[in-house]
């Protein structure tokens, strides 16, 4: 998901951080989607998208599945439907439910380059896992350990050794990301820090 101080956020692989890039490649690959099993006899596969924007498997030719077992493998999309809450995509050459079943817990990517342009001030929630939080006099408040969904907006849990503080995702709290330098300057509401 995508993150955004107030709406600051976008997912889009966190899950598994809906979207982390695979390092060590020469092109990092973001996760978009998670199969969870097989449908029907003829190699159909239901997958749970890791996405803020699902629509975008409508459009996918070829994606990257990164098995349980950590192999991966090209596939490219013969069919995909949209459901409220899955994505049911038939893969050229997965043709049996035998053959479906062995994709079961792999994770659908495609490379980091394809991912959907953000609005300014939004970010990828991978992009701001580890950045360093500073409040705005430079004292380091620990690193964004996890992002918390809420409906209201999202909250970034810090952390520096056993202390904990959870800095909400607005334009007032967040004052500037920095992703080259990766940090995150806060100016949290008066109280935020003491509990």
């Amino acid at each position: 998901m995508t993150t955004m101080h107030q709406g600051l956020n976008q997912r889009e692989d966190p899950g598994v951080d809906v979207g982390t890039p695979t390092a060590g490649e020469a092109t990092p690959y973001i996760t978009i989607g998670s199969i969870v099993g097989a449908v029907g006899l003829h190699g159909e596969v239901r997958c749970f998208p890791l996405t803020d924007f699902p629509e975008r498997f409508l459009r996918l030719s070829d994606v990257r599945i990164e098995t349980k077992d950590g192999k991966d493998c090209s596939l490219r999309i013969r069919q995909v439907r949209l459901a409220s809450s899955s994505i049911f995509i038939l893969f050229e050459g997965i043709d049996s439910v035998e053959d479906a079943v062995r994709l079961k817990g792999g994770l659908i990517q495609i490379p980091e380059e394809d991912r959907v342009p953000l609005p300014p001030d939004h970010y990828y929630q991978y992009e701001l896992m580890g950045l360093d939080v500073y409040l705005e006099d430079r004292t380091m408040l620990g690193k964004v350990e996890s992002i918390i969904e809420t409906k209201g907006n999202d909250v970034y849990l810090v952390r520096q050794g056993g202390r904990e503080v959870l800095i909400p995702a607005l334009k007032r709290v967040v004052r500037n990301i920095d992703l080259v330098k990766r940090e995150m300057i806060v100016c949290p509401m008066q109280g935020l820090l003491d509990l």
